[in-house]
C-alpha cells in the first residue's frame, strides 16, 4: 500500500467513525485486517490492547502503529496524519455548528439517533475481542450448534469479576490493569 493510500485509509476510517476510538476498531478491523491484510487478527488484537495501554488515543496509536509496520517512520507519520487531520477538522466544524444550533430540536434529535448506533459498534468490538481472545471455537460456531468450548475458562472468570468490580463507584481502572497484566502473565506465558 503506497503512502497516499494509508493517508486516505486512516482518513475514511477517522471521517466515518463517531463515538471515539473503540467505535473505530469495528472499521479498523474490517480495513486493516480482512481488506487490506496489513495485520492478522491476533495481531490485530495485540494491537488494540497495546493501544488502550499507552497514552493517547487509541485510534491515533492504531494508525500510528500500522502506519510504521507496514512503510516505516514515514507510514507512521503519514498514517497518523490521516487518523488526525480529519478528526480534527470534523471536531472544529462540529464545535463552530455546535454553538450556533446547541438549542436547536433537530440537534437533539440527530444526537438521540446517533447513540445507539455509537453502542451497537462498540458492541462489535466486544464481540471481535471476545472471538480473539476468549473463544477457541469461532463465536459464529456458537450459534450454529457446534461445541462450546473456551479456550480460558479463567480469563472468563477474571473478566466478570473485574467488569462488577468497575461497575461500582469510584472504581479505579488502574488496579484492574495491573491485575490483568499480572494475571495474563503468570496464566499465559
Amino acid at each position: 500500500m503506497s503512502l497516499v493510500g494509508l493517508f486516505l485509509l486512516f482518513a475514511k476510517t477517522a471521517l466515518l467513525t463517531f463515538g471515539g476510538g473503540y467505535a473505530m476498531v469495528p472499521l479498523f478491523q474490517s480495513e486493516i485486517v480482512l481488506r487490506h491484510a496489513l495485520l492478522s487478527a491476533a495481531d490485530f488484537a495485540n494491537l488494540v490492547a497495546l493501544a488502550q495501554v499507552t497514552p493517547g488515543p487509541i485510534g491515533f496509536n492504531a494508525a500510528t502503529y500500522v502506519g510504521m509496520t507496514s512503510k516505516g517512520f514515514a507510514g507512521a507519520v503519514v498514517a497518523s496524519a490521516g487518523v488526525a487531520v480529519p478528526t480534527f477538522l470534523v471536531a472544529l466544524a462540529a464545535a463552530v455548528a455546535w454553538r450556533r444550533a446547541k438549542d436547536a430540536a433537530w440537534l437533539r434529535l440527530l444526537m438521540k439517533g446517533i447513540r445507539p448506533c455509537v453502542v451497537g459498534v462498540i458492541a462489535s468490538a466486544v464481540v471481535f475481542f471476545a472471538d480473539t481472545a476468549v473463544f477457541a471455537t469461532p463465536f459464529a460456531d456458537l450459534f450454529r450448534g457446534e461445541a462450546f468450548a473456551l479456550s480460558r475458562p479463567g480469563a472468563i472468570v477474571f473478566a466478570v469479576v473485574l467488569a462488577i468490580r468497575l461497575a461500582w463507584p469510584k472504581a479505579s481502572p488502574v488496579w484492574a490493569l495491573g491485575a490483568s497484566a499480572l494475571l495474563g502473565w503468570a496464566l499465559f506465558l
